[in-house]
């Protein structure tokens, strides 16, 4: 069986499903500092630049929303 090695970044979309909300609401999560993000290459069926997030960034945001 072969092992699926961990996400190392998540784009927009793949943040969005992990999380729960919307693209938009990924978005405003990290135009509000709730969730950081850095812009970067993503490769996949073509190269674009978007914001790259990690899983350390997306269990921040977790902890800091059950924290409200």
């Amino acid at each position: 069986m072969k092992k699926t090695k961990p996400k190392k970044t998540f784009t927009i979309t793949e943040a969005a499903k992990e999380l729960g909300l919307t693209r938009q609401g990924v978005h405003w999560a990290i135009d509000n500092g709730l969730l950081k993000a850095k812009l970067g290459k993503i490769v996949q069926t073509r190269v674009s630049h978007g914001y790259l997030i990690t899983p350390k960034s997306i269990e921040s945001y977790r902890k800091k929303i059950k924290g409200k």
